[in-house]
């Protein structure tokens, strides 16, 4: 039963990305206006922009967090690295994924083990993966210097350069942030900058953000793209 569900549920994840892909530019997150500033709180900008972001408020307020989007917490002004709804489909998608596997193998894996809506994500589990995306500051792609992250020779770890790094608010975890500056008309770092994100001193994947810049009252929207998989970072 729940390999069926599973399967249904990759179904719907493939119509949205087929709507998605023929509508907008690929892992493009509208930011709602053509500046990206807004004024509104960053929880009153999510519910303008439910498209992306209503899952990202269901996971928010199930983890206990809302004051700290909505401007009323402890910290004032932030910086959120921000997950999409299809960000987290694609994490219930991988966890169940990683049940039926752990079944295959004979493992005791029981229906209530799999995860079929947000609310499924045991709270803890939210509040740990949303706070090590958060910042408690406000940064902008002007705040971030050029730098690299690239994998050693033998491809086992990372080496980091230059770049900046920050403390996120789960127990102090370091992100490490760069910028990446594109070649224009054959002139060296004159072309588009893009803006990276990746645990610190981990194995873990790089990043890239898809929409910077996205201004409120209380803190800047880092928006990851619609490829973060939750489950590799």
């Amino acid at each position: 039963m729940a390999s069926k569900l599973t399967n249904l549920f990759y179904g719907a994840l493939v119509l949205i990305m087929i709507n998605i892909c023929s509508c907008t530019d690929y892992n493009y997150i509208d930011g709602g206006t053509a500046n990206g500033i807004h004024n509104c709180t960053m929880w009153e900008y999510f519910e303008n922009q439910t498209y992306d972001w209503d899952s990202t408020m269901i996971m928010i307020e199930h983890a206990g967090l809302k004051s700290l989007f909505d401007g009323s917490g402890e910290h004032k002004q932030i910086t959120f690295f921000g997950i999409t709804d299809l960000c987290i489909v694609r994490y219930l998608l991988d966890h169940n994924k990683a049940m039926d596997d752990a079944k295959e193998q004979g493992g005791d894996i029981k229906d209530s083990d799999y995860w079929y809506q947000v609310t499924d994500i045991p709270p803890a589990i939210c509040a740990a993966f949303l706070n090590r995306l958060v910042i408690p500051e406000r940064i902008m792609l002007k705040d971030i210097p050029e730098g690299k992250r690239l994998k050693d020779p033998e491809g086992l770890t990372y080496k980091e350069t230059e770049g900046k790094v920050f403390a996120s608010l789960f127990m102090q975890e370091e992100l490490f942030t760069w910028v990446f500056s594109e070649a224009y008309a054959g002139i060296s770092k004159k072309g588009e900058k893009q803006l990276w994100i990746a645990r610190r001193l981990s194995t873990a994947d790089n990043w890239r953000i898809a929409s910077s810049d996205i201004q409120t009252t209380n803190g800047v929207v880092q928006a990851l793209g619609y490829d973060f998989k939750m489950i590799n970072f």
